[in-house]
């Protein structure tokens, strides 16, 4: 099972109630054909980079899940089904291990001296001029 991560955009003029039920059908259809782990964060209502159907603004939501792979055309075949969709975008991430995260920040909380950083002396000096 790989990692996913989707955003999508809502129509904002919906109800709220039809907002809802737009992001539980797909919450539902990513849980019924085999996903796990969700994490569902909700951006709320934003203003668009550009109009889209005539509107300025849009409700997005993004969900992180694991899914099989497959699934995803599935998915965004469902995005493209419903009308009170606007965009989407789905991206496939990796997770790293917690012990590859942890050595990482153990490397930046390094002094400077153990990194190998040299001080600077400076390179010109005064001279006198008669």
């Amino acid at each position: 099972m790989r990692t996913y991560e989707t955003t999508f955009i809502i129509d904002p003029l919906l109800k709220d109630e039809k907002i809802e039920t737009t992001l539980n059908g797909v919450v539902d259809f990513i849980l019924k054909n085999g996903g796990e782990d969700l994490t569902i964060d909700k951006w709320g209502k934003k203003r668009l980079a550009y109009e889209i159907e005539k509107k300025q603004y849009g409700y997005y939501v993004n969900i992180v899940f694991k899914v099989p792979g497959g699934l995803i055309v599935q998915l965004e075949r469902h995005f493209k089904l419903n009308n009170a969709i606007f965009r989407y975008l789905t991206l496939s991430i990796s997770v790293k291990k917690a012990g590859e995260v942890a050595a990482e920040k153990t490397e930046e909380e390094k002094p400077a001296e153990a990194v190998g950083v040299i001080t600077e002396e400076p390179a010109l000096k005064k001279t006198e001029v008669d």
